[in-house]
């Protein structure tokens, strides 16, 4: 292991999203309040086919109401937390090809993934709506991963999109 080059890495991931945050908190989109960057602690990750918890921070924001926008070592992040009573077979099938490496699982038992698209490839939403229908979640979390801050900034205009035209936002 390089020092170096995991300290230049991290400190990449942080201002990146501190950059990205204060562009948003600049101009936020229509009807949402984004919050400072605070160092969240005791997230997981999912690394060599398991979720891992990461004892160390990394950076995350809220896009009020319901978004969490982010960096770890894995991936830039977006989640977003879509009551069950709003979900849809279009909803699931629209994010699912909008956001091909995602995530998705409940709330409460979050390391329990309905999808996950490391391991489950491309699996058609009528499966994915199933395994939300028999959980006992009330709350889902759709988390979208991308390669770097630019393509997470246009994931989060694509994900507002989406949630107003699904009606999943409480706004």
């Amino acid at each position: 292991m390089r020092v170096k080059e995991v300290h230049d890495f991290l400190n990449e991931m942080w201002e990146s999203i501190f950059a990205l945050n204060e562009e948003l908190r600049a101009n936020p989109p229509e009807g949402f309040q984004v919050e400072p960057v605070e160092e969240v602690f005791g997230a997981y990750v999912f690394l060599d086919g398991e979720w891992r918890q990461m004892s160390y921070p990394h950076p995350a924001f809220e896009i009020k109401p319901q978004i969490e926008v982010g960096a770890t070592p894995e991936s830039y992040y977006l989640v977003v937390a879509v009551p069950r009573e709003r979900i849809s077979e279009n909803f699931v099938g629209l994010f699912l090809e909008i956001f091909p490496r995602s995530f998705i699982y409940g709330s409460e038992d979050f390391l329990n993934d309905l999808y996950n698209w490391r391991r489950d490839g491309r699996v058609p939403p009528t499966e994915v709506l199933e395994r939300i229908e028999k959980s006992d979640e009330k709350v889902f979390q759709f988390e979208a991963n991308f390669g770097s801050a630019g393509a997470l900034r246009q994931g989060i205009s694509r994900i507002i999109d989406l949630g107003k035209r699904f009606e999943i936002f409480d706004l």
